[in-house]
């Protein structure tokens, strides 16, 4: 596989993962608790924290890890404790 291939998987999985709303950002469902919010998202950091992947994923990681970023402070905003 080449390099631009790859390159585009990744744009194309970052589309995806920005169509989608917070919960599914995360792989919750709605009425989810906080706390469930903040497991999932831990879980899905570990996969994507820009320092734990590889120099070749590390854009596409940062990426991720922002939209992921963004689905936790929306799920606070709406469920507030």
């Amino acid at each position: 596989m080449k390099w631009n291939e790859v390159s585009t998987s990744y744009e194309n999985q970052l589309e995806k993962l920005r169509a989608q709303n917070p919960y599914e950002r995360l792989g919750i469902e709605r009425g989810s608790t906080l706390a469930e919010a903040k497991i999932a998202y831990r879980k899905k950091m570990r996969l994507y924290h820009p320092d734990k992947t590889d120099t070749f994923m590390s854009g596409h990681g940062e990426a991720v890890s922002k939209l992921l970023n963004q689905a936790l402070e929306q799920i606070k905003r709406e469920i507030k404790p």
